[in-house]
């Protein structure tokens, strides 16, 4: 998964703000300090997602030939899913 900073600044920001004005939270530091561990966390958590991706997409292919007329994709997603378990990651 590609990340847009960018964008997921942006949504943090909305989503700070939201829990703020609803009164979800009570927090014991800057807005700007909320903002930027959301930031950080939604780009650490793709970035897991992408090594695990890379990682179920290296067993794909190591074990290729027991896997012939297979569809790729769905092998990959498989082997993502079983590592994502085994690893307590949420996907």
């Amino acid at each position: 998964m590609r990340v847009n900073e960018a964008a997921i600044q942006r949504l943090a920001d909305v989503i700070v703000r939201a829990l703020l004005k609803q009164g979800f939270v009570h927090p014991k530091v800057a807005e700007a300090a909320l903002v930027e561990r959301v930031v950080r966390l939604v780009i650490d958590s793709a970035k897991a997602e992408q090594d695990l991706e890379e990682e179920a997409a290296r067993l794909a292919d190591k074990h290729a030939r027991q896997l012939q007329g297979m569809d790729q994709r769905k092998i990959i997603q498989g082997i993502k899913e079983r590592l994502a378990k085994e690893r307590g990651f949420p996907l």
